[in-house]
């Protein structure tokens, strides 16, 4: 696995991944982003640091020239907010950097199988977010399995 590190930061230690062969760490953002232009990797590790505010925006950035890349987003203890937005951004995932020697591991088996690394905790504030994001889209009905739609009275179609 092609494991990218973009962190400027110094937190993530190089020992910490050598047992990854294909392991590239950057400090400078638009060097990671020239560099994942040129070879997609499979898996960048962000720190929310490089960008902090505008990291969603860095990391929409990234999947739009890399898609195929899955991005775990590291930080120290943010908010949820600050998480979740990241995570509608595209980041499959999120884990305090004070936990990730813990859990690297286990962390690239779990993305490489295709699946996310998210608490059920914020599995839930995503479901709040998008479920807020769709009442603001579709105020008026909504549509369900092809049989309901709900509006101000039920009916069948």
């Amino acid at each position: 696995m092609k494991i990218y590190v973009i962190d400027n930061t110094g937190q993530i230690q190089t020992d910490l991944l050598i047992s990854q062969p294909n392991t590239r760490f950057f400090s400078d953002e638009i060097q990671a982003v020239n560099a994942v232009d040129e070879q997609s990797p499979d898996l960048i590790l962000l720190h929310y640091h490089v960008r902090n505010k505008e990291t969603a925006r860095y990391i929409d950035l990234l999947l739009t020239i890399s898609p195929t890349s899955d991005i775990i987003l590291l930080g120290d203890h943010l908010t949820e907010d600050q998480i979740v937005h990241c995570l509608l951004q595209g980041a499959k995932g999120y884990q305090n950097i004070t936990d990730l020697a813990t859990y690297i591991d286990k962390i690239i088996k779990v993305i490489s199988e295709g699946e996310a690394w998210i608490s059920r905790r914020l599995t839930s504030c995503m479901m709040t977010a998008i479920r807020k994001q769709n009442s603001l889209d579709n105020s008026d009905s909504y549509y369900f399995s092809g049989q309901y739609t709900f509006s101000a009275t039920h009916q069948k179609n």
